[in-house]
C-alpha cells in the first residue's frame, strides 16, 4: 500500500460495516492465513474488489479476482504509529 502505508505503520481497524468505497480495508488472503491491506474499489452483495495503491508491486483483485465479503476483517480508520505519521485514513 505504499506510499499511503509504510512498513511499521500501526493502524486502528474497526469492524466491517459497509465501509465506503475508496477506503482502506483489511481482509484475509484466501491463499494463506495472512491478511491483506488494500483499497476497496467495488463491492457486491457477497464479494469485494480491492486494489493496492502501488499497482506494479501489488497482488490484489487484478490477479486474484473478487474476494469473499466474509473475509473482510475491518476498515483501517487511523494510523497511530509512528508519531510523525499519525492521522486519519478516512477519506484518503
Amino acid at each position: 500500500m505504499e506510499p499511503t502505508l509504510l512498513a511499521g505503520d500501526r493502524l486502528l481497524v474497526v469492524k466491517w460495516r459497509g465501509t465506503p468505497v475508496r477506503q482502506i480495508i483489511v481482509l484475509r488472503d484466501p491463499r494463506s492465513s495472512d491478511d491483506f491491506i488494500k483499497r476497496l474499489l467495488r463491492r457486491s452483495r457477497s464479494s469485494v474488489w480491492v486494489e493496492g495503491d502501488n499497482p506494479s508491486h501489488s497482488t490484489d483483485s487484478r490477479q486474484l479476482g473478487w474476494f469473499p465479503r466474509k473475509g473482510v476483517v475491518g476498515w483501517a480508520v487511523y494510523r497511530y504509529y509512528p508519531p510523525d505519521r499519525v492521522g486519519s485514513l478516512v477519506g484518503g
